[in-house]
């Protein structure tokens, strides 16, 4: 298969041709190559020894089934957050693959139902009103057990965080003492901003471009929803009230248990392209298509829920045609779909019509590749959730 897959790509070699006309002048014609496929996977030579493996980060530095990871814009490659199943932590890496790195392993006060099962983050541009730092979301893989201390009722969804040090995992008084008064006993909600419970099994997260606004892969309802947070309660507290959610694609996707399905936003075209693990294949999503269609009951009281009808969503990758069967990172970068292979421990590369364009095998055992990110085509972060690694890959 992988020896067939090679012979199908095309080589896209250019060669680009300097003649200097001087009078007596023999000399030899100047040839450029640009190289084919993507640098780091290896520019089709589908080999680890063509490309740069670096293991960034370990279980010394909190990660325990790592999920997902994204880089805060505002640092741009200087601060590195990455998402931990077990505990329901966030790792967070200073600088990282550098030597000044540093890392800060957090968990929120209240992680057990804010970030219980956590499969997914994505940072957006909204700021929290008390600071100048970015906010983020998370999704959740989870009924709502409060790590199995009750039975599931499934009251989960996606959650609103800050990326404010000083307030990310840390309890806020003000809070607690308003909400301890209001229902008779203790009650300290965390850290974080919002939550909107009406996606349980929520397996993968983007933000919509815009505001408090995020697209997840809702695997409890086999839809992908868009949430509107609105205005978020402030830290800690619990007004839940202005949420709008809408529901898309309904059974046209399928959630795989234990493996996120990622996603992400092409702003300019308002094209969500979607790790549609279940199916085994990469579909798309016209995000500005559909026309409102019936309510649907919320979870929460003051919540608007509803149908979108008539939405396109289409197969761009057939998984089987390439042997991709379980997708579940996904990043669009130069032009190209990088999606890593959860089944097989390949990470493959599409262009935007979905032809295949390069792929590279990693030694590292099924279920471990999940979500990625990648600043450019030469330079790739994933993590590996069997081995507990943040790793990097990178042009030679």
């Amino acid at each position: 298969m992988r020896g067939l897959l090679l012979a199908l790509l095309p080589l896209s070699v250019v060669l680009i041709s300097c003649n200097d006309k001087g009078d007596d002048d023999d000399e030899e014609e100047e040839v450029q190559e640009e190289l084919p496929g993507v640098g780091a996977l290896g520019h089709e030579s589908h080999s680890l020894d063509n490309v740069t493996l670096s293991v960034v980060g370990t279980e010394d530095d909190g990660l325990d089934v790592p999920r997902d990871l994204d880089f805060n814009p505002d640092y741009g490659l200087g601060q590195l957050w990455v998402v931990n199943r077990t505990d329901d932590s966030v790792s967070i890496f200073f600088d990282p693959d550098t030597d000044a790195q540093d890392v800060d392993h957090r968990i929120d006060p209240f992680a057990m139902h804010f970030m219980e099962e956590v499969s997914s983050i994505s940072f957006g541009a909204a700021t929290w009103s008390e600071s100048d730092e970015l906010t983020f979301g998370t999704c959740q893989e989870s009924r709502n057990t409060y790590n199995g201390q009750s039975a599931p009722n499934g009251f989960m969804g996606p959650t609103l965080w800050t990326a404010d040090l000083d307030w990310f995992a840390e309890s806020n008084d003000e809070a607690i003492e308003y909400l301890s008064q209001l229902f008779g006993f203790h009650v300290d909600l965390g850290s974080h901003l919002d939550m909107l419970h009406e996606s349980p099994f929520c397996m993968g997260i983007e933000w919509g471009g815009t505001d408090n606004h995020y697209w997840v892969f809702d695997g409890g309802d086999s839809s992908i929803s868009f949430y509107d947070f609105a205005a978020d309660h402030d830290i800690g507290f619990d007004d839940h009230s202005d949420g709008i959610v809408i529901r898309y694609a309904k059974d046209e996707v399928k959630r795989l248990a234990d493996v996120p399905s990622h996603l992400v936003l092409d702003e300019s075209s308002g094209l969500l392209y979607i790790a549609d693990t279940g199916n085994g294949r990469v579909a798309v999503l016209d995000t500005e298509t559909g026309e409102p269609g019936d309510e649907i009951r919320a979870n929460e009281p003051g919540v608007t829920q509803y149908e979108m009808e008539g939405a396109d969503i289409w197969t761009l990758v057939d998984g089987e045609e390439h042997g991709l069967s379980a997708p579940s990172g996904i990043e669009l970068v130069e032009g190209h779909l990088l999606v890593t292979d959860n089944a097989s421990g390949t990470i493959f590369a599409f262009d935007l019509e979905g032809n295949l364009v390069d792929y590279l095998e990693l030694e590292v055992p099924e279920g471990a590749l999940m979500g990625l990110v990648a600043p450019s085509l030469d330079d790739i972060w994933f993590v590996d959730a069997v081995n507990n690694e943040l790793l990097r890959l990178q042009t030679k």
